[in-house]
């Protein structure tokens, strides 16, 4: 009998498939195309194809490959909602707020959710990465996204 050498593995790769299937199955009736003509659905299924293979290859490697027994840390819930609460966070600041102040709240945020950042370092981060979505997405991709949200407008 196979049993599951590495609990932490097995239940990552178990939540990534899931998450996969489901962005699966929400963008089921999006139009995929082919590579030459892309279609709305084309790229979303691309990536959660991917993430659904990187799951199935990191829960068989958790039946196959012995977890590391001095990795048992305590369950840190202030890491756990700053990595959950990013997303979200992002997702209903980005209209108001506008693109650059919500990359830099959700990096500089998450951050924080290590012991070994310190604030200067999670601050230039947040900064850093502000300023190149901004100059990304806004300028070299064009897309209708502001910088400055009417919250923040100057």
């Amino acid at each position: 009998m196979v049993g599951i050498r590495n609990g932490r593995d097995f239940v990552g790769g178990l939540s990534m498939m899931v998450t996969g299937g489901l962005f699966l199955w929400f963008g089921r009736d999006l139009e995929v195309g082919n590579s030459f003509q892309m279609g709305s659905g084309y790229f979303p299924r691309l990536l959660s194809s991917l993430l659904i293979l990187i799951g199935l290859i990191m829960a068989a490697k958790s039946v196959v490959v012995e977890g590391d027994q001095d990795a048992d840390t305590p369950f840190n819930p202030k890491a756990f909602l700053l990595v959950i609460g990013a997303p979200l966070f992002f997702a209903f600041a980005l209209t108001p707020l506008g693109l650059a102040p919500t990359v830099f709240l959700v990096t500089a945020g998450v951050s924080f959710a290590s012991i070994y950042v310190r604030s200067v370092r999670a601050l230039a981060l947040g900064a850093g990465l502000a300023l190149f979505a901004s100059i990304l997405f806004t300028r070299l991709l064009s897309l209708p996204l502001e910088i400055f949200g009417p919250w923040l407008s100057f």
